[in-house]
């Protein structure tokens, strides 16, 4: 029932959107502008710029996840100061630079919900690749589903689940109201270790009950941009004791 209703309420939102769009002669890609339907990227676009498979083959920090260009194995920050120390595997999709920022506003901001498919058949592919069962989304700030109606890592686990058969285990929760893209590198830092915590104990008792009550060893932590680490590795953490053996981190979008 419970898809049902998010399937319908989703396709309807979008039906209309896309209906508005034809109407008003369709939108324009980021990268091109060229004149597109449902979603801000052009197919051709979206095959030479969004590729996940070369991004498979990139050669990357084995700490944080970023593309390394002549180091070897870790990037010069994580050795001179690392942030990331409970995940044991960090890939962000794509770098969050040009037309990328545009699209996770478009996404974030301005309520583009068709792109949460187009997310999620990106993120498929990596978790596919890495054989991924479980997924934990990085879980939004209190009251952000009620006051917006919807929450993009929410909707793009959704997806996820609907679309390609991913357990989604809610088991992380919000303690902090706080935007963490309000605050600078050093407050992050220091404020991000008591944002978030686990779930109530008797949800997640009832999120595990089809799973025989036990954790699984190896899970995926799912978030939008990875700005400083700090958000990942504090929920990584928590994860790790939860008693999780194996957390491996996704995000849509890494800042270099």
């Amino acid at each position: 029932m419970n898809k049902i209703i998010f399937s319908g309420s989703f396709y309807f939102t979008s039906a209309v959107r896309f209906l508005f769009s034809v109407i008003n002669g369709g939108e324009h890609c980021v990268v091109c502008g060229r004149t597109t339907f449902g979603i801000p990227v052009c197919k051709i676009c979206n095959s030479t710029y969004f590729s996940v498979q070369g991004n498979l083959e990139i050669k990357r920090c084995k700490c944080c996840g970023k593309e390394l260009i002549s180091e070897d194995e870790f990037c010069m920050e994580c050795r001179e100061n690392p942030v990331i120390h409970h995940s044991d595997f960090t890939f962000s999709l794509f770098s969050y630079r040009l037309w990328n920022k545009e699209l996770l506003f478009l996404w974030k901001i301005q309520n583009q919900r068709a792109l949460s498919v187009f997310f999620a058949k990106k993120m498929n592919e990596v978790l596919t690749w890495r054989k991924i069962e479980f997924i934990v989304p990085v879980p939004p700030r209190r009251g952000k589903i009620k006051k917006n109606g919807w929450d993009q890592i929410d909707e793009l686990c959704q997806f996820l689940q609907f679309f390609y058969g991913f357990k989604i285990l809610k088991i992380l929760q919000r303690k902090s109201s706080t935007q963490q893209k309000t605050l600078d590198r050093s407050a992050r830092l220091a404020t991000v270790e008591n944002a978030y915590g686990q779930e109530d104990s008797e949800k997640i008792k009832k999120l595990l009950k089809p799973f025989h009550g036990i954790l699984p060893e190896k899970v995926a932590l799912i978030d939008d941009v990875s700005t400083t680490g700090a958000t990942i590795e504090c929920c990584s953490k928590i994860l790790k004791e939860m008693g999780v053996r194996q957390v491996e981190v996704f995000t849509l979008f890494g800042v270099d």
